[in-house]
């Protein structure tokens, strides 16, 4: 670690030398007296100061690592002085996750005794989704005479997820050639009880629930109903959240998130497969679960530090196969819920570099915040390479007006949500 020099201390420390040298040749005692006295209680608050944080120890407890939004985080720290020697003053601060509110006792000023210790408990609201880390705890401590500081962090910090928030879908349907949900194939997967394709005699080996009594009653000879085959189809979730792509706007990329989760529910819900695939990047990587302690001087020091641990070279896209299952679902939420605005990838790049390994049996479904002429191309690209595509416009209901008419004539259905009203209520 690269150390600062501190000019003002060099030059007091020249100037006592001077007049400490002045008195001595011009035998002034008690002004040569009074200067040994004045160093002498510099190396006391010297040490006092740089022995004060020694010892002392953190321990967190937070109620749950996994939330949904609106739900309440308790966090308890208990802050132990493991040596011999009291720390004469000491703010301890618990530093609060960026973005959400807390309320409770997070901060105390107090004289730690040897072996004593204190406690902090306040409540977080995890008003939006997000991954945040909840700690370290922040020392500051000194002095008696106030000429020193010394400031540093616990080595317990805990980070939370708090997951998006899912819309329960009342109409929901893409009505292409080869649209989302259930659809007739050629190649049987299994028959649909709910879906009547015709009537045959009997066969011997049929159930009896499967005997059509009307027909039969009106040939006089059995006969037993046929049914449709049918197999789930379900989507890729395509999410371009470049930060070039949705500017300074806040709320637009938190509606796509929603989308995103609620679509993706829905699709689960009914036991049909779905994946994603963003631009976007993982908040986890910024922010890696260490527990180094780090000390400064300064308390903008110690920020500076923290700030400079939360840095990434990942360029790769956030990618969730295309599968069925809870446990597939689970992991596109927590994705959603990390999920940061990037400039590795535009949406086309990433349509480039990813569509070869998607399934053309799930619709491709992007969720942007407008349509450009590139983004355009590249999803005619898809649709003819064999895919369904369809395409969410985010409050941008100018862009939508503008390509809708070329996206339709493409054979791509376009859509378009103004808040979460609309979400809920889509209708396609």
């Amino acid at each position: 670690m690269k150390h600062t020099i501190n000019w003002q201390r060099v030059i007091l420390l020249v100037l006592a030398a001077g007049f400490l040298a002045a008195a001595v040749m011009l035998r002034l005692s008690f002004f040569a007296f009074a200067l040994y006295a004045l160093a002498a209680v510099s190396i006391i608050a010297y040490l006092m100061t740089w022995s004060a944080l020694d010892g002392l120890e953190t321990e967190r407890h937070v109620t749950a690592r996994d939330l949904e939004i609106d739900e309440d985080l308790i966090v308890t720290v208990a802050v132990r002085n493991k040596k011999p020697l009291p720390t004469i003053w000491l703010v301890a601060e618990d530093m609060l996750p960026r973005g959400l509110k807390a309320h409770g006792t997070w901060a105390r000023a107090v004289l730690l005794m040897p072996f004593a210790s204190i406690r902090l408990q306040y409540r977080v609201r995890c008003t939006r989704r997000g991954y945040f880390r909840i700690g370290p705890v922040l020392f500051e401590t000194g002095d008696f005479f106030g000429l020193n500081r010394r400031f540093a962090t616990g080595a317990d910090p805990r980070y939370i997820t708090v997951y998006p928030r899912v819309l329960p879908l009342e109409q929901y349907a893409i009505p292409t050639s080869r649209p989302m949900g259930e659809t007739v194939v050629k190649r049987r997967m299994i028959e649909d009880p709910t879906r009547l394709a015709g009537v045959r005699e009997y066969r011997t080996g049929d159930p009896l629930r499967r005997i059509h009594w009307k027909a039969t009653a009106r040939t006089g000879t059995l006969h037993s109903r046929v049914y449709e085959y049918s197999t789930l189809i379900g989507a890729n979730i395509i999410i371009d959240f470049g930060r070039e792509a949705w500017g300074e706007d806040s709320d637009r990329p938190e509606l796509a998130v929603t989308a995103a989760a609620s679509i993706a529910s829905h699709l689960a819900d009914r036991k049909q497969q779905v994946g994603l695939i963003t631009n976007g990047g993982d908040a986890s990587d910024i922010m890696p679960e260490e527990t180094e302690r780090i000390s400064a001087t300064t308390r903008p020091r110690i920020y500076q530090m923290l700030a400079d641990r939360e840095q990434t070279d990942r360029l790769s896209p956030v990618r969730i196969p295309v599968r069925r299952g809870e446990h597939n679902l689970h992991l596109i939420l927590r994705s959603l819920a990390r999920l940061r605005l990037s400039d590795a990838l535009t949406c086309e790049q990433l349509i480039d570099e990813e569509y070869q390994g998607w399934p053309r049996e799930a619709t491709a479904l992007a969720i942007v915040p407008g349509v450009s002429e590139e983004l355009l191309r590249r999803l005619v690209e898809l649709r003819n390479s064999g895919f369904t595509v369809a395409v969410l416009t985010v409050d941008n209901a100018e862009n939508h007006s503008r390509y809708r008419t070329m996206l339709e004539a493409e054979g791509i259905r376009p859509m378009h949500i103004r808040d979460e009203v609309e979400l809920g209520a889509i209708d396609l």
